[in-house]
């Protein structure tokens, strides 16, 4: 599906005057892919010392884009935590004990699982994510740490035969020869 990237205006120009087109979604969960994450500052408050900001934008299936802000403080080291087990990058059952290394650039391309919610400000109400769900198969059973992307794209027929063919030549390599 292409993305629609707008029509650039002059700073004197004239436009069509149109309403938001924003919709809110229904709540419920719904199966979304980490886009990316920016990172920004948190300047602190009466209730949270400064610190840093994991900005994470993730896509739904249905083509919305949502994001969560993960304060990188350990008041919010559950929500840290909840978002790297649905993202596959640490197990359901890992010991407590057990530090996490937090590897923004990793989570990116992770399918993962949210329920979506709503919130109000300004009396304006917005989507928000209100959970960041467990993995179906971990709950089932115990998994493997999987490194790379969970669910890689397919590889086209001619991509996997020149894998093969260079994974075949490094082998022969390794043995003394072609």
């Amino acid at each position: 599906m292409a993305n629609d990237m707008g029509q650039s205006f002059g700073w004197d120009g004239e436009i069509d005057a149109v309403e938001n087109e924003f919709e809110l979604m229904e709540p419920g969960e719904y199966l979304a892919t980490v886009e990316n994450v920016e990172r920004q500052q948190f300047n602190g408050s009466d209730k949270m010392c400064a610190c840093p900001i994991a900005k994470v934008n993730v896509r739904l299936d249905n083509d919305r884009v949502l994001s969560d802000r993960l304060f990188l403080n350990s008041k919010s080291a559950w929500k840290i935590t909840q978002f790297f087990v649905s993202i596959g990058m640490r197990t359901v059952d890992a010991p407590k004990e057990q530090k996490l290394k937090m590897d923004w650039v990793g989570a990116v391309g992770r399918r993962c699982k949210i329920k979506v919610g709503t919130h109000e400000y300004k009396d304006k109400t917005y989507n928000e994510i209100s959970e960041w769900m467990k993995p179906e198969a971990q709950a089932a059973a115990p998994q493997q740490h999987v490194y790379g992307n969970a669910n890689p794209e397919p590889v086209s027929p001619s991509l996997q035969g020149m894998i093969n063919q260079t994974f075949q030549q490094a082998q022969a390599a390794q043995n003394g020869g072609f």
